[in-house]
């Protein structure tokens, strides 16, 4: 099965129903593999062991995944070696995802799982309607964008100054900036992309519901330290 860039007719809004729909059948197929690695790998490395041997090599797992992240980006039309990074890439998030969970449900017990449930009932729902509804969110770029970097310059500066109230306004802003994104992002792969682009979409949606997620799950923390 070829997932490179091979392009046959213009974008996908511009192919026959039937490419449209074997298109968004692999983009989502794609998308939910790597989500079940994330959740696979994160299971095993949430036990106590191995949990405890990977917490001191969060920064270093950060750091490849960081590295692999600008690998992937150049070679997300690369058939084979894209799919190939985007599990191992899906495989260090949930290396990642696994040991913080554990620490996090010791503090805070079941939100992990909360927040996992309403970041998919979020997702699925925002998605669904841009496939459904057909709309086109790319006019929302511009502000996403912005958005983001604000988003960036706030997460550094909560670094170092937490102030409850700005801080959960932070994580709402994030919820919603992200929710666009999902918006955003669905409506790129009907109208933006081209047959045999469907890593990209993959891709893009991936990060999408990882960031809401994190998100999420800072909100209902600091809602649940705030009770």
């Amino acid at each position: 099965m070829n997932y490179g860039f091979v392009p046959t007719y213009g974008t996908v809004a511009e192919a026959p129903a039937e490419v449209r729909a074997t298109f968004v059948r692999r983009v989502y197929g794609l998308f939910f593999v790597s989500v079940l690695v994330t959740i696979l790998v994160s299971a095993f490395c949430a036990q106590q062991a191995i949990a405890a041997t990977l917490m001191p090599m969060l920064l270093p797992l950060l750091i490849v995944q960081l590295v692999l992240g600008i690998i992937m980006a150049f070679a997300r039309r690369t058939t084979g070696l894209n799919i190939a990074l985007f599990y191992l890439f899906s495989a260090t998030e949930g290396m990642i995802i696994g040991p913080l969970m554990t620490l996090v449900s010791r503090v805070a017990p079941g939100v992990p799982l909360e927040a996992a449930v309403l970041t998919g009932a979020v997702f699925a729902g925002l998605s669904l309607y841009a496939l459904q509804s057909g709309k086109d969110f790319s006019f929302l770029g511009g502000m996403l964008f912005v958005g983001l970097i604000a988003l960036v310059i706030g997460g550094l500066v909560m670094m170092f100054v937490h102030v409850a109230a700005l801080y959960t306004l932070y994580c709402i802003i994030g919820v919603l900036i992200f929710s666009g994104y999902v918006l955003y992002d669905t409506s790129l792969i009907m109208r933006r992309l081209y047959p045999g682009e469907e890593i990209v979409g993959a891709i893009s949606l991936y990060l999408d519901l990882i960031n809401l997620f994190w998100l999420i799950l800072q909100l209902l923390m600091e809602l649940q330290r705030r009770d």
